[in-house]
């Protein structure tokens, strides 16, 4: 009697394939069932199928994710800049629903400065952008931690605000952590492979995956501070063709303003009163070696006859480093 058995079973090959099809995203619950048959002849010449019985295995929740900063680099800051935003995005790479708890660490060793206030914001509205009074502020161990699908996102917010005192190029860093909820009811349980019974998605058990169920990323805020170095200078010409102050004589003065280093300053404005025992001579501001008016408004420079003393300003305005800015007028020797 010819018996031909037709089997498939769950293991070798068949593990495998699970295996990659867990990878490419079998979700936790899932039902794996796998029925053997087997058909034969029996003695009487008739055909015969025998199933046997179904076996069911539900997929585990592997409990996975990763955590990225979304800056290209340090975020740019100013002394005593507050609600400066770092933002990150944490990633559900598993293959289950789970909630992660978040922490935060503004003290990291060996940076500059410390960022102070430091909070967690999650991106409520998902546009990716920092809304003050729109994104939910996380307090963890207070705040319901997110809930993520399998491949599920969420943009997370660092806020924080600068010291009174920083120094060019200074950094101060801050760390972000995510880590599972389930994973974390167990404190040291982060071990990949390490399996929670009955507790993954699904009604399954849950295991710690490649990641230890846990990921965290440093970013941090940089201080450029434009460098400031502001010199006056002075040449006359006497009535002679020579350069003796005497009566008569034409001094010139020259600013010169450098912003070097990184960095903007606003409302910068240079000034200079007229000296005693001399006359400004109308028309001579130039600006950068072009000739400008004394009347205000009109353009960057004006005359100020009206005050006490008198004076002339340049209006500069924002001036982002590096930069260099000259400034040259004139007055005559009563």
């Amino acid at each position: 009697m010819g018996i031909f058995l037709r089997c498939w079973l769950i293991g070798g090959v068949a593990l495998f394939l699970s295996q990659l099809s867990l990878a490419a995203g079998t979700g936790a619950g899932t039902t794996i069932s796998n029925t053997a048959t087997a058909t034969f002849t029996d003695g009487g010449g008739n055909p015969q199928t025998v199933n046997s019985n179904t076996t069911n295995l539900t997929v585990d929740e592997l409990l996975d994710v990763t955590l990225v900063s979304n800056d290209a680099g340090s975020v740019s800051v100013s002394v005593s800049e507050n609600d400066a935003v770092l933002s990150f995005t944490v990633t559900n790479t598993g293959n289950g629903e789970e909630s992660y708890e978040l922490g935060l660490n503004s003290s990291v060793t060996g940076d500059d400065f410390d960022p102070q206030n430091a909070e967690i914001h999650l991106d409520t509205n998902g546009n990716s952008l920092y809304d003050p009074g729109v994104d939910t502020l996380y307090v963890p161990g207070s705040t319901s931690p997110p809930l993520l699908p399998a491949d599920g996102a969420v943009t997370v917010f660092v806020v924080s605000d600068m010291p009174t005192s920083l120094s060019n190029g200074d950094i101060g860093l801050v760390e972000l952590t995510v880590e599972s909820v389930t994973a974390q009811a167990t404190p040291g349980a982060d071990s990949p492979g390490t399996v929670f019974a009955g507790q993954g998605d699904g009604g399954g058990n849950a295991v710690v995956g490649a990641s230890g169920a846990a990921a965290s990323g440093q970013n941090g805020y940089q201080s450029l501070q434009a460098e400031i170095a502001f010199n006056k200078s002075q040449s006359v010409a006497d009535p002679f063709g020579g350069s003796a102050a005497v009566q008569g004589s034409v001094i010139t003065y020259t600013l010169s303003f450098e912003a070097n280093g990184t960095g903007d300053i606003s409302n910068l404005v240079l000034s200079d009163d007229i000296p005693d025992n001399t006359t400004y001579i109308p028309g001579s501001i130039t600006l950068n070696g072009a000739d400008k008016t004394d009347t205000p408004g009109d353009d960057e420079a004006a005359f100020d006859a009206g005050s006490s003393p008198n004076h002339i300003e340049v209006d500069l305005g924002t001036v982002t480093a590096p930069a260099t800015h000259t400034v040259t007028f004139q007055v005559q020797i009563n």
